[in-house]
């Protein structure tokens, strides 16, 4: 049985390295410094879920000012991210995760949250609509190089 705990930067080197396998492609020094950033700012929270004394999952929550695709009200709750390694998912982790956020949320007058995926994640819509998440849009992004 896992525990639930908020990471602070004492958990620095844990959550950069679930997070490198979340976001893999990103320079690992660069993405330790945008997290140490992130985790002294009030606006987020960093879930870790721990089990057997390791940590196997977090998720990143906001609150966003700014305009969130579908939300109503503003502040808003954010979920910037959620990764449970490979053999530790399919066992609600990450709902318990997100149970645990909705309280960070509420404490913080927001009423509603908002996510987004990547439209190949097949893991992410699945989780997201199991969490009575409803779709907001899709938003096609495209690059050109000149």
């Amino acid at each position: 049985m896992g525990i639930i705990k908020e990471a602070t930067t004492e958990h620095l080197k844990d959550l950069s390295k679930l997070a490198s396998e979340l976001y893999n492609g990103n320079n690992s020094e660069a993405l330790e410094n945008e997290l140490k950033q992130m985790l002294e700012n009030p606006n987020h929270r960093f879930l870790l879920y721990v089990e057997d004394e390791q940590p196997v999952a977090f998720m990143h929550l906001s609150i966003r000012t700014d305009y969130v695709q579908g939300s109503e009200t503003s502040s808003t709750g954010y979920i910037e991210g959620v990764y449970v390694k490979g053999e530790y998912r399919r066992k609600g982790i990450s709902t318990k995760l997100f149970n645990e956020g909705k309280k960070w949320f509420k404490r913080h007058g927001c009423t509603q949250v908002g996510s987004d995926m990547e439209v190949d994640n097949q893991d992410s819509y699945p989780f997201h609509m199991s969490l009575g998440f409803k779709e907001a849009g899709r938003l096609i992004t495209f690059i050109k190089d000149l």
